[in-house]
């Protein structure tokens, strides 16, 4: 007859008794954690951890005015700028009236035995500027409304060798040169055999002429 086998518990001992409990315990343990996140499905978080979650900072409050909107979104842009236009861009002149100055000039620097002058570009410019200026301002004197004198007027023109200057407010070519020549000073410009060059300026006001010529010695 065989003997009777002793027990689970006393096979285990103490020690195994201990160590069986303790791995129940864990498996216990590990149990209630996946179990309720196998019932919430895994997609949503649990109330606990929403709460945890800080909340998304409110939008600061606009204080703007519509007004001040549309001033901070509307382009600006500078006034529009022109350079000042000059009085010469200003003035209408009649090249015939000054051609035909220069071919009476030349007439009566022939019967003084004279060299017939040349009309120079660079003078023609200081005296057509001069002629616009008198145009501009109504004046006739040589002095300029900017307080220019005939040689500076040259010069700003490129031209270094001035003589001397007429101006004369009316007058067709032909009366011009006659009350040029009438006047002693005046003739003595017109009829200096030193100079070579010439420039007419003949600004029109209507059918007024603003005349200058200018005269040089190169």
């Amino acid at each position: 007859m065989t003997a009777p086998q002793p027990g689970l518990l006393a096979r285990l001992g103490p020690t195994g008794i201990a160590a069986a409990v303790t791995a129940v315990l864990i498996l216990f343990g590990i149990g209630a954690m996946i179990v309720p996140a196998l019932t919430d499905g895994g997609s949503e978080p649990s109330a606990a951890a929403a709460a945890a979650q800080p909340a998304p900072p409110a939008p600061a409050a606009d204080t703007s005015s519509p007004e001040d909107a549309a001033t901070s979104t509307a382009p600006t842009s500078a006034a529009p700028t022109s350079a000042k236009a000059t009085p010469t861009l200003n003035a209408s002149f009649n090249s015939g009236y000054e051609d035909r100055v220069v071919q009476l000039v030349n007439g009566e620097r022939r019967k003084a035995r004279c060299e017939a002058l040349r009309m120079h570009p660079q003078l023609r410019t200081a005296a057509r500027a001069h002629s616009a200026d008198m145009f501009t301002h109504d004046f006739s004197r040589s002095q300029g409304s900017d307080g220019s004198s005939p040689a500076d007027r040259a010069r700003q023109a490129g031209y270094s060798a001035f003589a001397g200057e007429l101006v004369a407010k009316g007058g067709d070519p032909g009366d011009v040169v006659k009350g040029w020549l009438r006047d002693k000073s005046d003739r003595e410009i017109l009829l200096d055999c030193a100079t070579k060059s010439i420039g007419v300026g003949a600004a029109m006001r209507g059918k007024t002429p603003y005349w200058t010529v200018d005269t040089g010695r190169a």
